[in-house]
């Protein structure tokens, strides 16, 4: 049975003043109030009311029990006021997953950005190396990369990560750039963890380096330093492009395009999880980046797009 089961009723008679007024403002029957009460005059073991024909009074238990229960209500509707401000206006926290391989440097940008335009949300950026360590129940949203294995979540399409093949201009001017797939097996080539290129298109390339790493900031270094071709996010080595550190293969082949998903968690979505989103999609068009665009794609400069969510 519910703590709070008679509690109203108690609440609403004092308040009217008889059982009657009380029943008449809850819209319920005036036996069902009376029961209600006498239920939780019981499993108080103590009399709340004393009644006369006449008039009802407190007793000296029931002064107390009304003061507090009182407080509690009132704590509770100020309560629900509050909750309703996560659903109208973007306050409270937002937990964000991001995706420490390639995703976190650009992706932590704009959430940095975000929470220059919302400093009343709290913002939790964490970081996680692969999909099987994520645990959504854990965060509001989370940024995953390629299609969803899950048709189940929720979740909406905002961009595209795009790969293309990069390394330094001195690794090019001696090797210069495979023609295919295929011709990548006679480069050195930095991998992940993986030691797979892929490619749009659904072409593939199981390379056997010597440099390997699942961190995206070690690849790029180990390509500026010349130690072969990189298969890396445009938005990873933009800075390496613009200052000629590092080159990309202008080949169509070479390029591989992921999805860029925000996936989120089922049910009522807060306000702050809503403006996050349709701040992601504001900055993003849905096209696939080529490194000669980098310099036209500042997160500025990205215009508003239309996304469905998918089921």
């Amino acid at each position: 049975m519910s703590a709070w089961r008679g509690v109203e009723e108690f609440l609403a008679v004092v308040a009217a003043g008889s059982f009657t007024g009380a029943a008449e403002n809850l819209g319920v029957s005036k036996s069902f109030v009376s029961k209600t009460v006498n239920e939780l005059e019981a499993r108080l073991g103590t009399q709340l009311l004393t009644r006369t024909t006449r008039r009802l009074s407190l007793t000296a238990a029931g002064e107390l029990f009304f003061d507090q229960c009182s407080a509690l209500q009132e704590n509770l509707i100020e309560l629900e006021q509050q909750m309703a401000q996560f659903q109208s206006a973007p306050v409270g926290r937002l937990r964000i997953g991001l995706s420490d391989i390639f995703g976190s440097d650009w992706m932590s940008a704009l959430v940095a950005d975000f929470s220059a335009l919302h400093p009343e949300i709290i913002i939790e950026p964490i970081a996680y190396l692969r999909e099987s360590d994520v645990m959504q129940e854990r965060f509001d949203v989370v940024i995953r990369y390629g299609r969803l294995q899950d048709s189940a979540v929720k979740a909406r399409l905002f961009g595209y990560l795009s790969y293309c093949l990069c390394a330094s201009p001195e690794y090019v001017a001696e090797h210069g750039w495979p023609e295919s797939p295929e011709q990548l097996s006679r480069h050195k080539c930095l991998t992940d963890a993986s030691g797979v290129f892929e490619f749009n298109g659904g072409a593939t390339a199981r390379l056997k380096g010597r440099w390997r790493s699942n961190s995206g900031v070690a690849l790029r270094w180990a390509a500026r330093r010349g130690l072969g071709i990189a298969h890396l996010p445009v938005s990873v080595i933009r800075s390496d492009l613009a200052e000629g550190h590092i080159l990309a293969c202008e080949a169509e082949w070479s390029f591989h395009d992921k999805e860029v998903w925000v996936v989120f968690s089922p049910g009522i979505m807060p306000a702050a999880t809503r403006f996050f989103i349709d701040f992601l999609a504001q900055r993003f068009t849905k096209q696939k980046v080529r490194p000669w665009d980098w310099p036209l794609m500042s997160p500025t400069n990205y215009p508003p797009t239309i996304v469905h969510e998918q089921a």
